[in-house]
């Protein structure tokens, strides 16, 4: 018995041992690849990524409730101004314009056999009102039968290209409710997104809205030119970014709404300073957890900390940034993910 607890207490020592020698054994740093930020570059010239939207794009409804009883229109036909795209049932509102009418021409006949028997000192002045009143009344209300038939009918305010039908044949429908989107097959809307930083260097003595940029489309070999039409003073929810929407003549084969584009911009010419950042590889930039937010780390001291970046242009060699580096610092290239803020790091230059 006494060897046998001897031979325990020596296993408990020895697995102690082991436990206190684990504690202290120190844990390699992580090694990575380095990039140095050389000196900023400076460009004149860009290319911004966009989209052809649908020019003017609106939404059509009807001014009353009711059931539709036919769609007239398809995604993509084009319609002219005043035609008639989608038709509510109109049975109750032709029985309104019956009972208005008849109304009407009863309220008539007593109006006018009013003004006889005035005539005649049979029916007094007051009487007379009375009835001229309620005349003016069924007239008005005859009116309004008539106009609600008409509002029965969807017309097109302009001719242009049918974008999206939301609504089908038997469905009721409450005034305002969208039933088809039209929108200008005559012109071309281009949207591109620009940071705050190039909206800011927009020089308030230059007349931005006169430069033309150039503009390349998806499945045409032709560029042509765009004039400004308008941008947005607020910031996009999501992309965090301003709205420039340019425009042009539409074009043979049509440039349909969703291609993308490609705007050449000259800087200098826009009104906007020669762009100046420094370049860095893709594998360099960490992104965030919202959209447009990024990050690099940056190694100091031996340690990792993690800088917020801003990101203006993607080319070729990987990323230009305007914000956040500057000349010489030691950019971490690889291993991002492993990354800790505060992380003793052994860096190989490259």
């Amino acid at each position: 018995m006494r060897m046998k607890y001897t031979s325990v207490a020596l296993a408990v020592v020895a697995l102690a041992g082991c436990k206190a020698e684990m504690a202290h054994r120190e844990k390699s740093p992580l090694v990575v690849d380095t990039y140095k930020v050389e000196a900023p570059i400076t460009s004149q010239y860009r290319v911004i990524n966009g989209q052809a939207m649908p020019a003017e794009l609106t939404p059509l409804a009807f001014r009353t409730d009711g059931e539709i009883s036919a769609i007239l229109v398809q995604e993509g036909d084009r319609v002219n101004k005043g035609q008639v795209i989608a038709l509510l049932d109109d049975t109750k509102a032709k029985q309104n314009v019956f009972d208005a009418q008849a109304r009407y021409e009863l309220a008539l006949k007593q109006y006018q056999r009013g003004q006889e028997l005035h005539k005649k000192n049979m029916v007094s002045k007051a009487e007379l009102d009375q009835l001229a009143a309620s005349f003016k009344l069924t007239r008005a209300q005859l009116g309004a039968a008539k106009a609600q038939v008409t509002y029965t009918r969807l017309r097109a305010p302009f001719a242009g290209k049918i974008s999206d039908v939301d609504k089908k044949k038997y469905e009721n429908i409450s005034p305002g409710e969208t039933v088809v989107s039209l929108y200008k097959d005559d012109k071309v809307y281009v949207k591109v997104s620009v940071s705050d930083s190039v909206l800011a260097m927009i020089e308030p003595g230059m007349n931005h809205r006169q430069y033309q940029p150039q503009a390349s489309f998806s499945g045409h070999d032709q560029s042509y030119t765009l004039s400004y039409l308008e941008h947005t003073s607020e910031l996009h929810p999501q992309s965090q970014s301003y709205e420039f929407w340019l425009t042009m003549p539409q074009v043979e084969p049509q440039i349909l709404p969703g291609t993308s584009v490609k705007v050449s911009v000259d800087l200098l010419a826009a009104g906007i300073g020669p762009q100046h950042g420094y370049q860095l590889p893709m594998t360099a930039i960490d992104t965030g957890s919202q959209v447009n937010q990024f990050f690099v780390w940056k190694l100091e001291d031996e340690n990792a900390h993690r800088y917020p970046i801003k990101i203006e242009q993607i080319n070729g060699t990987g990323a230009i940034a305007t914000s956040g580096i500057e000349s010489g610092d030691i950019i971490i290239n690889s291993n991002l993910r492993k990354l800790r803020e505060g992380m003793e790091i052994k860096g190989a230059q490259l």
